[in-house]
């Protein structure tokens, strides 16, 4: 019988889920992590369209892995009680790829983000995701409107 608690297991379960989608780039591991019935409650930067499969979240992570690829997601703090789980996080990486129509400028880039994380049975069912778009935007060199 393990002695770990539930709430031990959801963190590590989420460590899990940062090292192995997001910096090995293991978007298959999603299959493993989120439930087949997911409730995603994010949306793309500049739009309200709601991404609501796994399949989804892949095809956003492959078009910053594609415009980032060096880039690493680190752990600055994660609380867990009980089904919840909070991660605030930074990523840091290199523009090298088309995102969001801006071409690479090869700039170095370092954006804070959060997400929330609920865990039934040892399995992802909610996820929601902010990241700090104004600050990577201007990192690109865009200008944001005043």
């Amino acid at each position: 019988m393990s002695t770990r608690t539930v709430t031990e297991e959801n963190r590590t379960l989420i460590r899990t889920e940062f090292d192995r989608a997001w910096n090995r780039d293991e978007l298959d591991a999603l299959d493993e992590l989120y439930a087949d019935t997911v409730r995603i409650a994010t949306t793309r930067s500049g739009s309200d369209e709601a991404l609501v499969t796994r399949e989804d979240i892949k095809e956003l992570h492959g078009e910053w892995d594609g415009a980032f690829p060096d880039a690493t997601t680190e752990i600055n703090e994660l609380v867990a009680e009980g089904d919840a789980v909070m991660v605030w996080w930074t990523l840091r990486g290199t523009h090298l790829g088309t995102f969001r129509g801006i071409e690479p400028t090869g700039s170095q880039v370092e954006v804070d983000g959060f997400s929330y994380r609920r865990i039934d049975e040892g399995t992802i069912v909610e996820v929601k995701d902010a990241a700090s778009m104004a600050t990577l935007f201007s990192q690109l060199g865009v200008e944001l409107p005043a």
